[in-house]
């Protein structure tokens, strides 16, 4: 490594630390601020046209299913993925309607 090398490493780095330090605040923020605000069926609205179900989730409709499968490895893995399934039977036999 020469002096030149070194002086440019030096000179990225100066320029990221500054933008990783705005980035870590402006994502403590916006997460201390999505507490704080009131969910929308609170403020009088009602979203849709629908009556939320019970538990005013997706299973609340009556076929569909969920499932989920997370993979924790050592300290640095955390992964996941959710399978909702539309509805009864095969779904890649018996099509259902994308919207109603």
């Amino acid at each position: 490594m020469n002096a030149t090398t070194s002086s440019r490493g030096s000179a990225r780095l100066g320029r990221l630390l500054p933008a990783a330090a705005l980035a870590a605040l402006a994502g403590l923020t916006l997460n201390a601020g999505a507490e704080e605000r009131p969910r929308v069926r609170e403020l009088g609205l009602s979203p849709g046209v629908l009556e939320p179900g019970p538990l005013n989730a997706i299973t609340d409709v009556a076929g569909v299913r969920v499932g989920h499968k997370t993979i924790v490895r050592g300290e640095s893995v955390r992964t996941g993925v959710t399978a909702i399934v539309p509805g009864d039977g095969n779904v890649f036999q018996d099509k259902l309607p994308a919207a109603v």
